[in-house]
């Protein structure tokens, strides 16, 4: 049995994680803290101030970044939706607004984010990499990219928020304690599916912001305790591509899904967040440390 102060603290971080859920899959609504503080079952009086004790921002800090992180997302993936259009949809209320909060965050406006910004997998400040189409060709263990149309899945997760790339020994640490809950709830089956699901961009969060979840998924119905929490992976067309990865590799593999594959498929990014499956018959088998994993990219025709 946990000790009462990790208890304590996993119901917390549970709550939590529940208003980011929320605020995540409706960033086009107004938020109050009557609601949010009602969501996270706590007194509106002192939900702000739990709030930034456990994220290390406050909360309408934390919804204002987000807005404005999306719409950079939003700016390079999808050239042609007007720029006041991203801004309405990820909750601004005036162009004025959205163009302020813009300018803040990233020292530039948005249309000059979207010309300098030609893919987010391939920005100048961040690590060079082996960008050829061979490098990648020779890690795909599947050629083709196949599209695609999943069912909306019920996952359960455990979630990190920090500097995860790399980090493998992170990644084995939340899938062991949802493992760990998951187990005497018998809810692992040779049908099980493990995914990483990716909140925010690498490219454009700070390191110690970025959100991943460590999933499994679970039947509609199932009752979540502690850190362990429950969200919905939309349904949809989802790009997927088959690789062979060491734990230096993702950056490099998701890389060339952006700048090399997606920009001639016909296809643009579609709303939602961006996931790793992990197929079952290849989660133990390891070769020299690399792991098959699948990525996947929600997409729509362009």
């Amino acid at each position: 049995m946990e000790p009462l102060n990790t208890q304590k603290h996993n119901d917390y971080q549970g709550r939590i994680n529940r208003v980011m859920d929320h605020i995540e899959t409706h960033l086009d609504k107004e938020f109050s803290l009557e609601e949010l503080a009602a969501i996270a079952c706590f007194s509106k009086f002192h939900f702000h101030r739990i709030f930034n004790a456990m994220v290390n921002e406050t909360l309408f800090g934390f919804i204002q970044r987000v807005r404005v992180e999306k719409a950079a997302t939003l700016l390079v993936s999808n050239h042609h939706t007007p720029v006041t259009e991203i801004a309405l949809d990820c909750g601004f209320t005036s162009s004025s607004a959205f163009a302020r909060a813009f300018k803040t965050r990233f020292n530039m406006t948005a249309t000059q984010w979207r010309k300098r910004t030609p893919s987010l997998y391939c920005r100048a400040e961040k690590k060079e990499t082996k960008d050829s189409p061979e490098s990648h060709g020779r890690r795909l263990l599947t050629r083709d990219v196949r599209i695609e149309e999943l069912k909306s899945q019920t996952l359960a997760y455990v979630r990190y928020i920090g500097p995860y790339e790399g980090d493998a020994a992170l990644f084995e640490s939340l899938f062991s304690r949802l493992y760990q809950w998951a187990g005497p709830r018998d809810l692992i089956s040779g049908q099980t599916q493990c995914l990483a699901v990716y909140h925010d961009s690498i490219d454009i969060t700070a390191l110690d912001k970025l959100r991943v979840s460590a999933c499994i998924t679970v039947p509609p119905g199932t009752r979540v305790t502690g850190e362990v929490g429950k969200m919905q992976l939309s349904k949809g067309k989802y790009a997927s591509a088959r690789f062979k990865l060491g734990p230096s590799d993702y950056y490099e593999a998701w890389n060339g899904l952006f700048s090399q594959w997606l920009p001639s498929s016909g296809y643009a990014p579609d709303d939602g967040p961006c996931f790793e499956r992990y197929p079952p018959m290849e989660q133990e088998e390891k070769e020299c440390g690399k792991m098959t994993v699948d990525i996947c990219i929600p997409v729509k025709p362009l």
